[in-house]
């Protein structure tokens, strides 16, 4: 990664910082601004969710046949008629008017505002977290997987907590609802919960759904299947965007996310957003970036512990000397390209570490004269990361927070990204499009309204791997073939004549 920074110090700053997540914390409480009612929420991989199913609109009393329509008024099913029921279990929505009566994937619909409807590959996603394989992910049916029905339960681990509330079948009126009979077949121990996704089905107006069962002993998995739109679910929404902060220093927008991810995993998604892992060039930069990390996006300084670098939290930088142990790069997109700023170890390993060309470094114990890091502890560590307390844990004997600490590749830490120019940080969908099929296994159609402005396609791999570029300037749709490419995830990212992103999406390849 070419790219030169200025390496003299900034006496004059001026730091505008902003969240593009509203200062809201995945884990949080969410009110919905509409009627004021709240939700627990449940951060699950690198989704966050509601933790508690969407109960907005005004009961509409089931006769047995009637609709809800589109009317101006979110309209929901209560079990039996019930309101009550409601305030336990949530709404029941036929799909349209959970869609609020649109089509486009992931959209909004009777969400509150900052969330969407999850779309079929975003169940997969989660699923996936939960262990399931990505065949397993993309079958149909209930024989999916392994325990995940489960893990989505009460006390299942992972905080979803889904809740037996049954459903409107207008050919069995509500049924399945944990606080009454269940009918035959399945006798009056079996409860489900179903959930609408927003992505049809193979059948005309039939759209993908996911139910899990009570009786795990049978059913631990999740279900994968498609129905009619006139059925009554529960619904559950999805945060807009990741549980991020962002902020401005001179000039530059950085972005820190709160994600656990591998040094390489954290590397790729920067690149898939336009950006790179964060390249840091004098003390007040360092400054302004820590200052972000703890009074910003407000992250505990114990919010993970790596015992290789002496038992504390970090969060990754661009820093890396993986392609040659000891030459320490600014490669933050991974590419084993970037400018060498420092070279060997510091006093806590062989001791001839020095900066090249004086370039700006701030390894733990620069604070105090003598840098110990980097020192290669265990032979293993290629990736540099700013520390949030003293190391080893308790004391201060090889480093201070804010300074650099050279660990392990593989940890997880969360991690910051930097962009080259100044623009909106809330990159996802600037233009509304469209990816289908999408797990794919050999084409895939770019759809959009405006797709005139779309100048640059890139298909980038999970490592950071750029796998195929074109230029366009296609009306109508663009096709890509992606026969030739081994299974796995990509991002797609599309880009204006400026070369400013403007949309970007994760794509599975079966």
């Amino acid at each position: 990664m070419r790219r030169i920074k200025p390496l003299f110090t900034i006496v004059f700053l001026f730091i505008v910082m902003s969240s593009s997540y509203a200062q809201f914390n995945c884990g949080d409480i969410l009110t919905d601004e509409r009627d004021g009612k709240e939700y627990a929420t449940v951060l699950i991989g690198e989704q966050c969710w509601m933790a508690e199913n969407l109960n907005v609109g005004t009961m509409l009393t089931q006769n047995g046949s009637n609709h809800q329509t589109d009317n101006a008024t979110i309209e929901k099913y209560c079990y039996n008629n019930n309101e009550a029921e409601c305030d336990e279990y949530g709404g029941l929505y036929q799909w349209h008017e959970m869609m609020q009566y649109q089509t486009e994937e992931s959209s909004q619909g009777i969400c509150p505002d900052g969330w969407h409807l999850p779309s079929d590959v975003e169940f997969m996603q989660m699923e996936m977290h939960l262990g399931m394989s990505e065949e397993d992910a993309n079958d149909t049916g209930a024989e999916r997987g392994t325990d995940e029905g489960i893990q989505l339960q009460v006390d299942g681990g992972t905080g979803f907590d889904a809740l037996f509330g049954g459903i409107w079948y207008q050919d069995l009126d509500f049924v399945y609802n944990e606080d009454f009979a269940s009918p035959n077949p399945y006798g009056s121990d079996f409860y489900f919960t179903y959930f609408w996704s927003t992505t049809p089905g193979n059948y005309t107006d039939s759209y993908y759904y996911r139910n899990v069962c009570s009786r795990i002993d049978q059913m631990p998995t999740i279900t994968r299947w498609e129905v009619d739109w006139n059925f009554g679910y529960s619904v559950r929404c999805i945060a807009d965007v990741s549980n991020s902060y962002n902020f401005e220093y001179n000039g530059k927008n950085y972005e820190i996310f709160k994600e656990l991810k591998t040094w390489e995993d954290a590397a790729a998604d920067a690149v898939s957003k336009g950006g790179y892992l964060v390249e840091i060039n004098d003390q007040n930069e360092q400054d302004a970036i820590y200052d972000a990390i703890i009074n910003g996006a407000e992250i505990p300084t114990d919010y993970v512990t790596i015992n290789n670098g002496g038992g504390i939290a970090y969060v990754w930088i661009g820093a890396t000397d993986k392609t040659t142990e000891g030459t320490w790069l600014w490669d933050g997109n991974d590419d084993t390209e970037g400018t060498n700023f420092w070279t060997g170890q510091g006093a806590n390993g062989s001791g001839n570490g020095q900066a090249i060309d004086d370039a700006y470094y701030n390894w733990g114990g620069t604070s105090q004269g003598t840098p110990n890091e980097p020192d290669n502890y265990g032979a293993n560590q290629n990736a540099g990361a700013i520390a949030l307390a003293g190391w080893p844990s308790g004391t201060t004997m090889l480093g201070v927070a804010n300074e650099w600490n050279d660990i392990i590749n593989t940890s997880e830490l969360y991690y910051i990204i930097e962009y080259d120019e100044t623009q909106s940080i809330n990159y996802i969908n600037k233009i509304n499009f469209e990816i289908y099929p999408n797990p794919t296994s050999d084409f895939i159609t770019i759809n959009s309204e405006n797709i005139e402005k779309i100048e640059t396609i890139r298909l980038i791999s999970i490592t950071g791997a750029k796998t195929y570029q074109m230029n366009t300037n296609n009306i109508g749709s663009i096709q890509i073939d992606m026969n030739y490419l081994p299974a796995g995830i990509y991002f797609i990212a599309l880009y204006d004549k400026n070369n400013k992103l403007i949309g970007n999406e994760k794509i599975i390849k079966n």
